[in-house]
């Protein structure tokens, strides 16, 4: 993708969760929930900054997709090892999770329309 589109992607995220943690703590009242929809959004943006970069780094390399492949595993498995220690330690809330995760999901996919849409024209 563009280096536009990514730029976009970064400004809007700075802006959208913070503001989302805010509401969200003017809503429920809970700092957990408040944390976790910070947590959510940054560990979205993350995992799609490590996918583009992927993607630049290895892509029309001998093995690219199992290599994209390997990464995201892990990527998905040092997720769930530092998920599994805020359970533990009761800093887990699967409200602010999603929020934040979604938040990104919506962004990115508003993004790469919009850019899609440029290309077409």
């Amino acid at each position: 993708m563009d280096r536009e589109v990514i730029r976009r992607v970064n400004r809007q995220t700075l802006i959208l969760v913070p503001s989302l943690a805010l509401a969200t703590y003017l809503i429920w009242q809970d700092w957990i929930v408040t944390f976790n929809v910070l947590l959510g959004g940054f560990i979205s943006w993350l995992s799609l900054r490590e996918l583009a970069w992927a993607v630049k780094k290895f892509f029309g390399k001998p093995m690219f997709q199992l290599t994209v492949i390997g990464l995201s595993y892990l990527k998905l498995g040092v997720i769930f090892l530092f998920l599994m220690f805020l359970a533990i330690h009761g800093l887990f809330s699967i409200k602010g999770l999603l929020i934040g995760f979604i938040a990104i999901l919506i962004i990115s996919t508003k993004e790469a329309y919009l850019f899609i849409r440029g290309q077409k024209s």
